[in-house]
């Protein structure tokens, strides 16, 4: 068994039609650290996101060529803060997604395949626009955001603090005065 060092993806920018065309293929890692705008939702930012683009072509009934796509795979582990117990949360990361590449002057719907697998593209992909200069931290980023969980908590989490049912005002209500004034 070979190990081999996983390159760090933080500078690597791509054309992204030319990496589809070509069938394009990038791994490697990502260190928590340089994804900067999801450090504010993790507790420690330790570690590494596995990281792998694939560069294809969607073949369609309209066009020879295909649409031009990408199909990222991230894993690694973060660690968020549970919004019940403020304790930290592991969560697994695991994206395996499929983005087709919108030309310029194309809308989004254009992007699409079309014919009899146009059902299962729709509920599979999203799209995003063909750049020429994409930074692959910048599209893992966008992934990973899109992927958390909007509320992060333990499984069995429960609140930190017992509610009790059925507490009585100690003081009056405030209202309960404009209620008098009404009667009169």
């Amino acid at each position: 068994m070979s190990y081999r060092e996983e390159q760090d993806l933080a500078g690597t920018v791509i054309d992204s039609l030319k990496f589809a065309a070509d069938g394009g293929c990038i791994t490697g890692k990502l260190a928590l650290t340089s994804l900067h705008r999801l450090a504010d939702v993790l507790v420690r930012p330790a570690g590494w996101l596995h990281c792998e683009l694939v560069g294809f072509r969607q073949i369609d009934d309209t066009r020879d060529a295909g649409k031009p796509g990408l199909h990222i795979r991230v894993t690694g582990r973060l660690g968020l803060r549970c919004q019940r117990c403020l304790a930290e949360v592991d969560f697994e990361c695991a994206i395996d997604s499929r983005l087709l590449l919108t030309l310029p002057g194309e809308s989004e719907v254009d992007a699409w395949p079309e014919g009899e697998h146009e059902a299962e593209w729709l509920d599979e992909c999203d799209t995003i626009p063909a750049n020429r200069e994409l930074s692959v931290l910048t599209l893992v980023e966008d992934e990973v955001l899109l992927a958390l969980p909007i509320v992060p908590r333990h499984a069995d989490c429960l609140l930190p603090v017992a509610v009790e049912a059925g507490i009585e005002e100690s003081e009056p209500s405030p209202f309960a005065a404009l209620a008098g004034l009404k009667k009169h």
